[in-house]
């Protein structure tokens, strides 16, 4: 089990800690906070998903899931805009998801695109989101929405690889855009649509 309790996280996310892996540094384990489990989710619901499994609001058996499913079409081109799958870990916290762990060329932690665009959109950033929407639409890459914070800019030699490092799966209760490639086309669409409106909103005036 690894122990990641004491340890400081490199990152805290709405959802989760991310820990870089203790045996493997470039690597990172993702766990839930203690506050966004299934079950402390589900004390806090006002709606119908109250009455629901704790493991319905679970955000990281979604994950998983949402990974596994990836995993049946995986290539070389899909890990390019999501982080690498290392599978799943027990540890003191939970059960960790653990993840290829980016950096910038420079060595420096890649930041993500709520932080960048308020500074403005450069030609090659604008390439790398571009190049990254292409992707989600032409690999099915689904999201429980395509959030600017969930999205980091990896800056490297040539220019930007803009990937989702988080909120990767399917929050449809009835998982239509997973079985159908048509679903998925559309709900991808929508998610775009609405990604380029909230990042104009970033964008300084």
């Amino acid at each position: 089990m690894l122990k990641l309790k004491h340890s400081r996280p490199l990152f805290v996310g709405g959802t989760r800690y991310c820990f870089q892996h203790p045996e493997h540094a470039n690597r990172c384990v993702k766990v839930l906070r203690p506050d966004r489990t299934g079950a402390a989710r589900k004390i806090l619901r006002k709606d119908f998903k109250r009455h629901l499994p704790a493991r319905f609001l679970d955000d990281q058996r979604k994950e998983i899931k949402a990974y596994r499913e990836l995993l049946t079409r995986a290539s070389e081109t899909l890990w390019r805009y999501v982080p690498r799958y290392h599978g799943t870990e027990e540890t003191d916290m939970g059960i960790g998801i653990v993840t290829q762990l980016m950096r910038n060329a420079d060595g420096s932690w890649p930041k993500n695109l709520e932080q960048i665009l308020v500074d403005g959109m450069s030609p090659e950033l604008e390439a790398g989101i571009e190049e990254f929407l292409t992707a989600v639409g032409d690999l099915r890459i689904l999201s429980r929405d395509l959030l600017p914070h969930n999205i980091v800019a990896v800056k490297e030699d040539t220019g930007y690889r803009v990937m989702l490092v988080d909120g990767i799966g399917n929050a449809e209760l009835i998982p239509l855009s997973t079985w159908s490639g048509f679903f998925a086309r559309r709900k991808t669409q929508r998610k775009i649509r609405r990604f380029r409106q909230r990042c104009a909103l970033l964008l300084p005036s």
